[in-house]
């Protein structure tokens, strides 16, 4: 049962994330995103992909190390 709501957990972040990506794109005149290197016609295709990389252990982190950038926990983590 956990693991069928960890899946629609998933979902949900995905489909959230698809949505804010999508919107904040759509949000771009033509001459922004040209100058980002994309056209309009691209932004169903990025919305997909920032859904899908999406991790299902997203919910679960906890503490401020796990906040903390990857550099930062590889180089200090003995000091912090």
């Amino acid at each position: 049962m956990t693991k069928l709501l960890d899946q629609i957990a998933l979902l949900a972040r995905r489909w959230g994330t698809y949505v804010r990506v999508r919107h904040e794109l759509e949000a771009y005149t033509d001459r922004e995103l040209n100058d980002i290197g994309i056209s309009r016609a691209d932004i169903t295709r990025i919305s997909l992909e920032a859904a899908s990389l999406v991790k299902p252990d997203a919910s679960k982190r906890t503490g401020a190390e796990d906040r903390r950038p990857g550099l930062l926990r590889q180089r200090f983590s003995p000091y912090l």
